[in-house]
């Protein structure tokens, strides 16, 4: 496969001075490089042996080219599962796999691509996903269109698991390209969905809940649903789309989708299916402000939550996603702290992050530190918050998590501005303010204006503090959310007494 044309600008003379190191080459040493170039800037032998000659015969001359400093370098040895053993190389330059490359004649560049992809794929048998990004470009330059959906879903895949998302996106988005060329659409149903899926739960990650091209992603799945009988493929779309929902809005949407999965739940008796609609309509109910009936269907969340079957990493039902038992940790924490119960409340949001810190999935970690962050905010505990925007944003940075990024300039102002810097502070907190507007995340600007408020009244502006504290309400009442309205009430009542 071609490598990444980085070399586009090389000056014109650079590429014809290639070309003539190219000509005097033997023209068995050019045939042999031409088809390891199909292999990219890095292949074994095994690949890049030409048809007339073994793999012992492919090594000696590449070890040749390697000795005398000509295109190629040994890199090592390459291993396949199958037992085969033959040295590793890599071109020297990128221009040097590019121009063999362009000088493979096209139908002869297919062939070479399809035989290098069954080559790889026979060596590594079962374990071929472990390359499947690999097998997926050499069978779509092959065009072997349909094993290549099948390596880029895979590719997808074991992304998630390596916690990948970027990466995953692109391979989901890529077979759902390939798929929409391919005869019999219909036919091909269950591979659009699956991938769909992969690209909602990877762009959730990338982009967060409330994302427009989340909604897009897991409508277009529910669609495909309703055209195949596939109940273990439909829930994790009801889990995208309640998450969208429950942090977009209307809370009734969300309510709606807690419904077909307590349905679902009632159905099948799947643990993981219950356990996810114990959450669904808890986070609802916390949202809309009834607190009694969201402390118990958390708390039965919890009770039948179990990390060895329902974390990310072990359950295909919550893979990539947010590991439910931590969800419904941190709300029940929430909760507690709003109904009055600080000191079990504390303990809660303790567990919440003991659990976290257990599951080695950092998208959970990073929500929990996150959570925890807004948490110890609302309880003006200054130095808690700031350990856990700094956990926050190191996570968030290492693994793209924009919208955790965005978030922790909010809880950094509200540092800056306790520190008695208001106006200061009132910058970073309006950004994120700003970020919750444009992405509508109507279950979370409640408390964030209510904080943003309470600053300006600090620095003598109430009358700024007051038009936010009715933004707020306005939002609670049109979205259904009205947990934080007890609090906004007195917020209104402090600034008009001002």
């Amino acid at each position: 496969m071609p490598v990444k044309d980085v070399t586009a600008d090389a000056p014109e003379t650079l590429w014809q001075m290639v070309d003539r190191q190219v000509e005097r080459l033997r023209p068995d040493e050019r045939a042999m490089l031409a088809v390891a170039s199909v292999s990219g800037a890095e292949f074994s032998a095994a690949v890049a042996a030409a048809d007339a000659i073994d793999t012992r015969e492919g090594e000696r001359r590449c070890d040749a080219l390697a000795r005398r400093g000509l295109f190629l370098r040994a890199t090592g040895v390459a291993e396949w599962p199958d037992g085969t053993v033959a040295g590793r190389y890599a071109f020297i330059h990128a221009l040097y796999q590019q121009v063999l490359y362009a000088s493979v004649p096209i139908r002869r560049r297919v062939g070479l691509h399809l035989r290098t992809g069954e080559r790889l794929e026979r060596a590594y048998g079962p374990r071929a996903g472990e390359i499947a990004g690999e097998l997926a470009v050499h069978f779509e330059h092959g065009r072997d269109i349909e094993r290549a959906v099948q390596y880029r879903s895979q590719a997808a895949e074991h992304a998630l698991r390596q916690h990948g998302y970027r990466e995953a996106a692109s391979h989901a988005r890529r077979a759902l390209d390939l798929l929409a060329g391919l005869p019999g659409a219909q036919e091909r149903v269950q591979e659009e969905l699956t991938s769909h899926v992969m690209l909602g739960t990877a762009l959730t990650a990338m982009k967060g809940y409330s994302a427009p091209e989340v909604e897009r992603t897991y409508a277009r799945a529910l669609e495909l649903c309703g055209q195949v009988d596939d109940n273990p493929r439909l829930f994790p779309v009801l889990l995208g789309l309640g998450w969208f929902y429950l942090v977009r809005g209307p809370s009734r949407a969300a309510r709606d989708v807690g419904r077909r999965l307590g349905a679902m739940a009632e159905a099948t008796q799947d643990p993981a299916i219950v356990l996810a609609g114990h959450n669904a309509i808890g986070l609802v109910s916390f949202y809309e402000g009834e607190f009694e009936a969201a402390l118990t269907h958390l708390e039965q969340g919890i009770e039948l939550y179990d990390p060895g079957d329902h974390s990310p990493n072990r359950s295909l039902a919550f893979r990539g996603g947010l590991d439910p038992g931590l969800s419904c940790t941190c709300h029940v924490a929430w909760t507690l702290w709003v109904l009055g119960y600080p000191a079990r409340a504390a303990a809660r949001m303790r567990e919440a992050l003991v659990l976290a810190r257990s599951l080695d999935h950092p998208f959970t970690l990073a929500h929990a530190c996150r959570f925890a962050a807004t948490f110890h905010l609302s309880r003006r505990e200054r130095d808690v918050v700031q350990e856990q925007v700094d956990a926050t944003f190191a996570l968030s940075t290492e693994h793209g998590f924009r919208v955790f990024l965005a978030v922790v300039k909010f809880h950094r102002g509200w540092l800056v501005a306790e520190q008695g810097r208001g106006e200061e502070g009132l910058a970073q907190m309006r950004e994120w303010v700003g970020v919750c507007r444009d992405i509508r995340a109507d279950c979370l600007i409640p408390t964030y204006l209510a904080w943003l408020a309470e600053v300006y009244g600090r620095i003598g502006r109430p009358a700024e503090g007051l038009a936010l504290v009715s933004e707020a309400l306005a939002v609670g009442r049109q979205s259904g959310y009205q947990y934080w309205t007890a609090e906004l009430h007195r917020l209104k009542g402090t600034f008009t007494l001002q």
